[in-house]
C-alpha cells in the first residue's frame, strides 16, 4: 500500500466531499503503517484531526467515532484498537501492517551462530509462496546458511513471496534445483547429515534428537509432505510432538519451531 503523507489546506478544500473523505481514509491507512514510528504517528494523527475539522460535521458516522478521543499522545496500542474498530472485520495483509523492528541489533550468541551457519534448508516442492516467505524470514532471523528451493518451490523473485518474507528474501543465500534429489546429493557431498522433518513412525522428537553438524533439513509439500523417494535418501527423521487432533503444523511454523530447537536447544 502506498502511504499518503500530507494534503495542503488548499488542495483538500478543492476536493468534493466524497474525495475529502477518501483523502482522510488514505491518511488513516498510512497511520496503520506508521504505528511503530512515534513521530510519524503523531504527525499523521494531528493532520487527520486538522482535515477532519474542515469537513464541518459531514464525516461518516464511522469516521466521527474514530476521531472521537483521537489525539497525538495516544500510545501505539491505543491507536491500533481504534483502527481495528474503524476497519471492522476487513482482513489486513502483512504488507498493510506496521511491524516492530530491531533490525541490525544482532545478539552475540557465538555458539548458536556457529550452529546456524552449519544449517541448510531443503524445500521439497513447497506450493505456497507465503509459506516460503515465512521460511525466508525465519531463516534470516536465525542466520541459517542457505535455502535450497526444489521443484515447484517459488523463487524469491515471485512478487507474493515478499509479503511474508518482509525484506529477508534478499538477505538469505539460496539456490534452485529442478529435483530435490540433486539438492540432497549436493548436501551429502558437503558432509552434511540429512534430516527430514516429517510425521513418520520412525521419526524422533526434535526435542530429544542429538544433532550432527553440518546438517540439512528437508521440509515437504504442504499437502503431501516429503516425496517418498526423497524421504528414503534422508539419514534421520525428526518430528514435532502433537497433543491435539491435527497431526501436523503449517510447514512455515513447523520449520521455525524445528530450527529454533536445532540451534538453541539443550546444550552440553
Amino acid at each position: 500500500m502506498k502511504a499518503i503523507g500530507h494534503y495542503s489546506k488548499e488542495k483538500f478544500l478543492s476536493f468534493p466531499l466524497d474525495e475529502q473523505r477518501k483523502a482522510i481514509d488514505k491518511l488513516i491507512d498510512a497511520l496503520e503503517l506508521a504505528l511503530t514510528d512515534e513521530l510519524e504517528r503523531q504527525r499523521l494523527i494531528a493532520h487527520i484531526l486538522e482535515l477532519f475539522a474542515m469537513l464541518n460535521g459531514k464525516a461518516s458516522p464511522d469516521m466521527k467515532l474514530f476521531v472521537f478521543g483521537l489525539h497525538p499522545q495516544l500510545s501505539a496500542h491505543q491507536v491500533l484498537n481504534k483502527l481495528c474498530y474503524y476497519h471492522g472485520e476487513s482482513i489486513r495483509k502483512d504488507s498493510q501492517l506496521s511491524i516492530r523492528k530491531g533490525d541490525g541489533s544482532v545478539p552475540k550468541d557465538i555458539e548458536a551462530k556457529q550452529k546456524a551457519a552449519q544449517v541448510t534448508l531443503i524445500c521439497d516442492n513447497l506450493r505456497s509462496v507465503f509459506n516460503l516467505g515465512s521460511i525466508f524470514r525465519s531463516a534470516e532471523c536465525l542466520g541459517v546458511a542457505e535455502i535450497l528451493l526444489c521443484g515447484i518451490s517459488a523463487k524469491p523473485s515471485h512478487p507474493n513471496l515478499a509479503k511474508t518474507a518482509m525484506g529477508t528474501q534478499s538477505l538469505v543465500a539460496w539456490r534452485h534445483y529442478l529435483d530435490t534429489k540433486e539438492a540432497i546429493s549436493h548436501c551429502r557431498s558437503k558432509g552434511m547429515h540429512i534430516y527430514a522433518l516429517e510425521t513418520v513412525n520412525e521419526a524422533s522428537s526434535v526435542f530429544s534428537t542429538d544433532y550432527s553438524f553440518p546438517l540439512a533439513l528437508v521440509i515437504g509439500n504442504e499437502s503431501l509432505g516429503i516425496e517418498p523417494s526423497n524421504l528414503e535418501l534422508c539419514d534421520s527423521y525428526i518430528c514435532l510432538p502433537q497433543l491435539g487432533w491435527k497431526n501436523s503444523l503449517n510447514v512455515g511454523v513447523a520449520t521455525a519451531a524445528a530450527l529454533y530447537q536445532i540451534i538453541f536447544g539443550a546444550r552440553q
